[in-house]
This record gives structure tokens, C-alpha cells and sequence, in this order.
């Protein structure tokens, strides 16, 4: 299972605000269609031009990154979401529902996170684990039970952070204030998944090497 990107930097000894927030230019592709959007709304309040001009932006950073033959993963990433929210908003002919699916998407994020500590399966425990070389089920180690209660905190967490930006986005978008839905969506995305991953990182920083040399010993008895 890849590492997601909010636990990218858990083991390391610093944390780097530029990768966790993808480099400058990994903002400018998360942020920019939105950006457009808003702008190019705001100005014209005609919903055709404003889709083209936010589907062009997405579909441009794909382009150069071919082009220059880097890495699509990101600006895939950015161009899917785009594309869906303007299906949603053209199919309908209504602006906020560009906005819908990454409500969508935060909700089943929220649940999904809240859902794996309930069940005794903590996202984030899941991710850190096979990151330090901890043996599976290292969760019912009593040794371990420190860890693991602090790994069930961040995973609540992250379903807070997904949850919050539901709260704030969801009344704007059943009030159909689309200026306002792009400018939440902003402010509360590349920001609060950064701040995410700073608390991810300062929450398991203390257990890191402790975990590393613990698996280290481990293997030297085996």
C-alpha cells in the first residue's frame, strides 16, 4: 500500500513545509484551477467560460509536466477532480456544483478516517507502521500502547480536518454562494492538509527512532 503524502516526512528528523505542500509548483497546480475558477466567475457570472478557463489550467499543468517528462501523478490528480466538478456543474448548470464532489470526497474521508479508529484499525497506525518496520499487530503490544493511543489521536485528527472543511463548505454550497465556496476551498485545502502534516509529523516524531531501533534489535536476536 503507497504512503499516502501526509505521511510522507513521519520518520524524518525535520519536516520540510515545502514538500508537504508539493513545492511551489505543486501549489500553483493544486490551487490555480480553483483560483481561475473563482476569478473568472466573480467577473463574468456566465458558467461556460468559467469551466473552460478552469479545465484549461488543469489540462496545462498536465501538458508542461509531459512535455518537460516529469511526474503526472499530481497534476492527474488536479485535472480528475476538475474534470468531475464540471461535469457535475455543466450537467446541472450550476456553479456550486463544481464544488460537489470534493464536498463528496471530504465526507467520505471524514467517515472513513473516524471509522478506522472505532473499528481498532487506525489509519494512521496502518501507514506508520510498515514506515518504522514494526511487526503486524504491534496495536495489542502493551509496550507499544503509548504509541498507538497517539496514532488514534492524529487519525481523529485528520477525520476533524476533513470534517471541518465539510462544516464550512456544505451550507455555502446549499446556498449556492459560489465566490465564497472557492475561496473556503482554498483556504481550507493545501493549508490545513500542510498543518495536518506538520501535527502527523511533531505527533510521532518522539517514536521514530525509538521504533527503528526496537525493530533493529528485534532482528539482531533473530
Amino acid at each position: 500500500m503507497p504512503t499516502p503524502r501526509w505521511m510522507d516526512q513521519a520518520t524524518s528528523e525535520d519536516f520540510s513545509w515545502s514538500d508537504a505542500l508539493g513545492g511551489t509548483r505543486g501549489v500553483i497546480e493544486a490551487t490555480a484551477p480553483g483560483l481561475v475558477f473563482v476569478i473568472v466567475f466573480v467577473a463574468t457570472r456566465a458558467l461556460v467560460p468559467t469551466l473552460v478557463a478552469a479545465s484549461c489550467v488543469a489540462l496545462l499543468a498536465c501538458v508542461l509536466r509531459l512535455v518537460q517528462r516529469q511526474g503526472l501523478q499530481q497534476a492527474l490528480s488536479g485535472l480528475f477532480g476538475v474534470a468531475i466538478g464540471v461535469i457535475f456543474a455543466a450537467a446541472t448548470g450550476r456553479g456550486e456544483n463544481y464544488f460537489a464532489w470534493g464536498i463528496a470526497t471530504n465526507v467520505a474521508m471524514a467517515l472513513a478516517f473516524a471509522l478506522s479508529v472505532l473499528l481498532r484499525r487506525g489509519l494512521v497506525a496502518q501507514f506508520y507502521g510498515p514506515l518504522t518496520g514494526l511487526a503486524k499487530g504491534w496495536q495489542s503490544d502493551p509496550a507499544r500502547a503509548d504509541l498507538a493511543r497517539r496514532c488514534n489521536l492524529l487519525t481523529w485528527m485528520w477525520a476533524g480536518i476533513f470534517a471541518v472543511r465539510v462544516a464550512v463548505q456544505a451550507p455555502l454550497w446549499l446556498g449556492g454562494q459560489v465566490a465564497a465556496l472557492g475561496i473556503a476551498k482554498l483556504a481550507l485545502g493545501l493549508p490545513l492538509f500542510a498543518l495536518g502534516a506538520w501535527a502527523t509529523w511533531w505527533g510521532l516524531r518522539g517514536y521514530s527512532s525509538s521504533s527503528e531501533d526496537a525493530s533493529d534489535s528485534g532482528e539482531a536476536t533473530n
